[in-house]
């Protein structure tokens, strides 16, 4: 008697493959947009000077009697959005590797959508870990050599 193995095509791993890897893309090209040059804004003595001129002018209006001016609206960051939405991604691609899993599909997709998922969750984790530490080094060195830098 011949035992023929039933294959069960790999739905909800591939589906959870394929989210996995939307995720990671979209956090890479959100970690690669963070290290792009910003616009050179206005110096730290135009800020400054500005910031006066708008406590003095508030001081002025608040004597006179006058209202303050309505704020300014601020224009939406689609980008936490998306990020929001990748680390969804990531989720429901885990869940899926895990039900492929669970319903013994073939392994591979299942395990790589797990592993593209947490993978999003961990590359996004150590790149602002990274930046943390090199920004507590930095003030360090800062701290360290103050006396050099004010001239004392």
């Amino acid at each position: 008697m011949v035992s023929v193995a039933e294959m069960r095509p790999a739905k909800f791993g591939f589906a959870g493959f394929v989210l996995g890897v939307i995720s990671v893309l979209i956090v890479m090209v959100q970690l690669s947009s963070i290290l792009e040059p910003v616009e050179q804004g206005p110096s730290a003595g135009q800020v400054i000077g500005e910031i006066a001129a708008e406590i003095k002018q508030s001081a002025q209006r608040a004597l006179s009697g006058e209202p303050a001016p309505e704020p300014e609206p601020v224009t939406p960051d689609y980008g936490q959005y998306i990020i929001v939405g990748a680390m969804c991604l990531a989720t429901i691609a885990v869940i899926l590797g895990g039900i492929g899993l669970y319903r013994h599909e073939p392994h591979r997709l299942s395990y790589l959508a797990v592993g593209f998922g947490i993978s999003a969750f961990v590359m996004q984790y150590v790149f602002w870990l990274a930046l943390l530490i090199c920004g507590i080094v930095l003030l360090v060195s800062i701290i360290g050599n103050l006396d050099s830098i004010v001239g004392g």
